[in-house]
C-alpha cells in the first residue's frame, strides 16, 4: 500500500502500480467489455483490454481467464450467461427499472430520477417512513466506518485498543469546519430527524466536500466503536442517527448515508 508510483501507460486512467487493488490489482472490474465480440477495442484511442491471439493482455489485469477466447466466456463472470441484465428476472427484487437510486435521506435528487426517493423496492416498516430527514432541515451527508485501531464493538474492551483511540469523535472538513465555527478537538452536537450524539470534533484534510449535482455536499464521518461499555471511554454510536431502512435484496441497513445537522457546543459537555 505504499506503493507511489503515478504511471499511467497511454493515459488510460488505471494506475496500476499506485498502491493495490483487491484481487489481483485489477482496478475495473468486468474489464473484458471494454472491448468488442472480437476482443478488439470498442475504441482504439481508450483501449484498455484485448486479445492479442493468444491471451488476454492489456494496461489492465484482465477479470477474465487470460486464455478465455472471444465468444466462448463473456465479461460479466459473475451472471452464468456472461453478460450484462438490464432487468433483474426472478432472482432479485429490483425497482420498476435497474437505474441508481439516492440512499431514502440524500443531500440531492436522484439526477435520472428525480422524482423517485430511494430504492422502491427496499423493506421501509410502517411509521419509519416519516422518520425520513431532509436535506432543507439536515443539510450534511454523514456515514459511519470503522477505524484501523478498532474491530468492530470489541476491541472496546481490550485496553490496547482504546488507548490507540480512547474517544468518540467526528471527522469533518476544514470548509465545514470553518463555515460552524468548529474547532479541531471541540465538542459538537450531531443529530439527525431520529436523534442525537456529542463527540469530539477531528477537523482533518482526509474529507473534502463533494460536487453532487453542481450542488456542494459536506461529509460528516462517524466511527462506530463506542457505546456505554467497556475501557474506552463512553460514547454514542451512529446507530442512533441512522434510518430504519433494509437493502431490496439482503435488507442489510442503510448505515452508510443518511442525513444530519452539527454545531458545536460551548461550555462543558456531561
Amino acid at each position: 500500500m505504499a506503493r507511489r508510483d503515478s504511471t499511467d501507460p497511454e493515459d488510460a486512467g488505471v494506475y496500476s502500480k499506485w498502491a493495490w487493488s483487491w484481487p489481483a490489482n485489477r482496478r475495473i472490474l468486468y474489464n473484458r467489455a471494454s472491448a468488442d465480440i472480437n476482443g478488439q477495442p470498442w475504441d482504439p484511442s481508450r483501449k484498455l483490454l484485448w486479445w492479442d491471439g493468444a491471451k488476454w493482455t492489456g494496461l489492465d489485469v484482465p477479470d477474465i481467464a487470460p486464455p478465455s477466447k472471444p465468444g466462448v466466456v463473456g465479461p460479466f463472470i459473475m451472471n452464468p450467461e456472461g453478460t450484462a441484465r438490464l432487468f433483474t428476472r426472478n432472482m432479485m427484487r429490483d425497482g420498476p427499472f435497474p437505474v441508481h437510486y439516492e440512499p431514502f435521506e440524500s443531500p440531492i435528487a436522484n439526477p435520472i430520477a428525480p422524482q423517485v426517493k430511494g430504492n422502491p423496492a427496499a423493506r421501509v416498516f410502517k411509521g419509519d417512513m416519516e422518520q425520513f430527514g431532509d436535506a432543507k432541515e439536515f443539510p450534511y451527508a454523514a456515514t459511519s466506518y470503522r477505524l484501523t485501531e478498532h474491530f468492530h464493538f470489541w476491541t472496546k474492551h481490550n485496553q490496547v485498543n482504546a488507548s490507540l483511540q480512547p474517544e468518540f469523535f467526528v471527522e469533518i472538513s476544514e470548509a465545514l469546519a470553518k463555515e460552524k465555527g468548529i474547532t479541531s478537538g471541540g465538542w459538537v452536537r450531531v443529530w439527525s430527524n431520529r436523534g442525537s450524539v456529542k463527540a469530539k470534533a477531528v477537523v482533518t484534510k482526509r474529507i473534502t466536500p463533494l460536487t453532487c449535482d453542481g450542488k456542494l455536499v459536506h461529509i460528516v464521518g462517524i466511527p462506530l466503536h463506542w457505546g456505554f461499555t467497556g475501557v474506552a471511554r463512553k460514547g454514542f454510536g451512529p446507530n442512533s442517527l441512522t434510518p430504519y431502512v433494509g437493502d431490496a435484496n439482503i435488507e442489510t441497513p442503510e448505515y452508510k448515508a443518511f442525513l444530519v445537522d452539527i454545531e458545536p457546543i460551548s461550555g462543558p459537555v456531561a
